[in-house]
């Protein structure tokens, strides 16, 4: 007979899969809700669309005498204006909604692999790859943030795509602590996605956006395409790892240490760089 308050041995074995399976449905729930908002900003800015467009469409119709009436040039400024607007407002959100999902897994999972008995070595590489996953989410948060701010296009699908593609990464390396070939695959993962978005605003960020700050925008461009690099190399980093858990077996202390790179890395960057003011050196 077990005695009060202690947890049958079948039952403390199935409390981390519980865990597991809550953290996945918490993921899933939440990607959906935030699917749905952002399907609804969708709909509704292309409702405001066809509307704008229908009323622009009116000029031409009405004449006065011979002549037609031209579609003003500014109100259709306006209308792009305000979609890029508030496709940005969206992106926000959406980018807030996803690393926060990535967020309540990761405090779900950590709580049991670091404070769940296992070895010196193993609570040593579940805490720092959970310090690890911590960091690139504020990164990723505060660079979409900034550069949502900074720069601005219309949208297209391919858009909407990388914040899910990072989030994808996060949550599973979040699942992911203590088992080094799938945590690392999955931050060279978000890694990947991550040197994509920054590649994606170097090459929709135009001149006619920076008007008047010319030297600006090159130097925002230089930076942008820095951040992309550095996410290429990191990328490669995590991915070697990822291979090399499988092919050798290293001593564990090696995982532990391993992961601290990549955050010293993401700590300076985001600190080093703000797109509001882009170092002189970068130029």
């Amino acid at each position: 007979m077990p005695r009060k308050g202690h947890l049958s041995e079948p039952f403390q074995g199935q409390m981390p899969m519980k865990a597991k399976r809550l953290s996945a449905a918490v993921a899933v729930a939440s990607v959906v809700v935030g699917t749905l908002v952002v399907r609804f900003l969708h709909t509704k800015n292309a409702a405001r669309t066809s509307e704008a467009t229908a009323r622009s469409a009116e000029f031409p119709t009405r004449e006065t005498g011979a002549e037609q009436e031209a579609p003003d040039p500014l109100s259709l400024r306006v209308l792009l204006r305000r979609i890029e607007d508030n496709f940005a407002t969206a992106y926000q959100t959406m980018t807030a909604i996803i690393q926060g999902v990535a967020l309540v897994i990761l405090v779900t999972t950590s709580a049991h692999a670091v404070f769940g008995g296992a070895s010196a070595s193993q609570v040593a590489t579940a805490a720092s790859q959970a310090v690890a996953v911590f960091v690139i989410i504020i990164f990723t948060t505060d660079q979409f943030f900034q550069l949502a701010a900074a720069t601005r296009w219309l949208p297209s699908t391919f858009d909407t795509a990388i914040p899910y593609l990072i989030g994808a990464g996060e949550a599973t390396a979040a699942l992911s602590l203590g088992d080094n070939t799938r945590w690392w695959s999955s931050i060279a993962w978000s890694l990947l996605a991550g040197a994509i978005a920054f590649w994606h605003n170097a090459a929709r960020a135009t001149p006619e956006g920076f008007v008047g700050i010319e030297e600006y925008y090159r130097q925002f461009v230089r930076g942008v395409r820095r951040s992309r690099d550095i996410c290429g190399a990191l990328c490669a980093y995590a991915g070697a790892l990822a291979v090399t858990s499988v092919l050798a077996d290293l001593s564990p202390w090696l995982y532990a240490a391993a992961p601290w790179l990549i955050t010293a890395t993401a700590v300076i960057r985001v600190t080093e760089v703000r797109w509001g003011v882009v170092p002189a050196d970068d130029a």
